[in-house]
């Protein structure tokens, strides 16, 4: 059996332009389940690693994931600059907190970088 894995994935509000983190578990060999969110700041991110570790799978939210801190949206979104950002479930359009790219949701998310969670 499988060991339970849990990783950290730097994320920014969409909204707020804040950082926070969101712990994703990993339940099977392939699906990673968000199941808590904390407001970070990204110098203590960037010194806990939060970006070295690569996940590949099916990722969401699972019941009872709070959402962002800043906003509560309970979604997400990768960018094509390689960085998470919240979204709240309603538009299509959005724009990077990260890069400021604008451009159309579509696709899945199936890779993502985070850091182990001690």
């Amino acid at each position: 059996m499988e060991s339970r894995k849990i990783v950290i994935v730097m994320c920014r509000c969409t909204e707020s332009k804040r950082g926070f983190g969101i712990r994703f578990e990993r339940s099977r060999a392939n699906d990673w389940g968000a199941t808590w969110a904390f407001a970070i700041k990204e110098a203590a991110a960037q010194r806990e690693g939060y970006e070295k570790t690569k996940m590949e799978g099916k990722f969401h939210s699972q019941d009872g994931f709070p959402g962002c801190p800043h906003c509560s949206a309970r979604g997400f979104w990768l960018c094509r600059c390689g960085k998470l950002a919240c979204w709240n479930g309603e538009d299509r359009r959005v724009t990077c907190p990260w890069c400021q790219l604008s451009g159309d949701l579509g696709g899945e998310v199936t890779t993502l970088y985070g850091g182990s969670d001690r």
